[in-house]
């Protein structure tokens, strides 16, 4: 029997259960881990993860030995301080390394969730997506929002929409730009794209799409992210933004991928997600993304 962990930090999220499920309903053992539980023994090469506070770390009884699974799907790496992300992604490479088979893989998870390089690669391979600055340099920012009018700023790394602002080219706005630049040491700044008050969160695995839908901010709000109290709806995609979906997650290298289409004058990508929920997708289309991920995981190590 094949043996696949999933790495998820919250035990009740909604797509670790259903990766879960589907998994052992293909045959194949599913093991839960948190990366927040995560050991390297460099002396004897063992990487595992679990419980931590056991009083002997050499039983493994209770911890899950990382380097016996066949397959990880990475469905979190879990909120970290810098030097622990690094270290977590470390492990991934390390678990790659040894022939384990991890989805998504360490390199396309690093360029979706760094919004910077996924920009760049966005605009080298003419896949559309808004007018972009990164830049450290406080000038340099406000002349780009004097450019924009209007613009998005965003974490360089962040998700779930913590710590996007909507700013404007007026005094208040350059003050927050100001500001924003001041606490990161560095601002990642996009044209403000005028929508119809929603994005479109595509599902994409394995080069075929799962399934999409419309994502609309609350009311008085503009943020349309699931987790910031937009409501989701089943959205029929175009030809044109299919084929954008598809090959923003062709070009990222991901096996599974949420990918984020703003509607303006034509679809823009603004944004991939290497690590993203399914629930949305099946609240509002009835499909259980998972299900695409784990038919892929079964031609992959069989």
């Amino acid at each position: 029997m094949k043996n696949i962990g999933i790495a998820v930090t919250d035990p009740a999220d909604w797509t670790g259960i259903a990766l879960y499920n589907s998994i052992t309903r293909s045959g194949m053992k599913a093991l839960t881990f948190s990366f927040g539980e995560a050991t390297s023994n460099i002396s004897s090469g063992k990487l595992y993860a679990g419980k931590t506070d056991l009083t002997d770390l050499t039983d493994l009884t209770d911890l899950t030995d990382l380097t016996a699974l066949d397959a990880i799907i990475v469905r979190d790496l879990g909120p970290a301080a810098r030097n622990d992300i690094s270290f977590r992604f470390d492990i991934l490479c390390q678990l790659e390394e040894l022939g384990i088979k991890v989805i998504n893989s360490p390199v396309s998870i690093a360029r979706s969730a760094n919004k910077y390089v996924s920009s760049y690669m966005f605009r080298k391979n003419g896949i559309a997506t808004p007018e972009t600055l990164a830049t450290n340099c406080l000038e340099e920012a406000l002349f780009s929002l004097a450019s924009f009018g209007r613009a998005v700023v965003k974490p360089v790394f962040g998700y779930k929409g913590i710590g996007v602002e909507c700013v404007k080219n007026d005094e208040t706005g350059r003050h927050k730009l100001k500001g924003l630049l001041e606490k990161n040491g560095l601002v990642y700044i996009q044209e403000f794209i005028p929508n119809p008050g929603r994005d479109i969160r595509v599902f994409v695995v394995n080069n075929r799409v799962m399934g999409s839908i419309y994502r609309i901010a609350p009311q008085g709000g503009w943020i349309n992210n699931l987790s910031q109290g937009g409501i989701a709806r089943s959205c029929k995609l175009t030809c044109e933004q299919e084929k954008l979906s598809l090959k923003a997650s062709k070009v990222i290298g991901t096996t599974f991928a949420g990918v984020d289409i703003i509607e303006g004058d034509r679809p823009y990508v603004i944004e991939i997600n290497g690590t993203p929920s399914g629930k949305g997708i099946f609240e509002a289309c009835g499909v259980d993304v998972t299900t695409g991920i784990t038919e892929y995981l079964l031609d992959l190590i069989w």
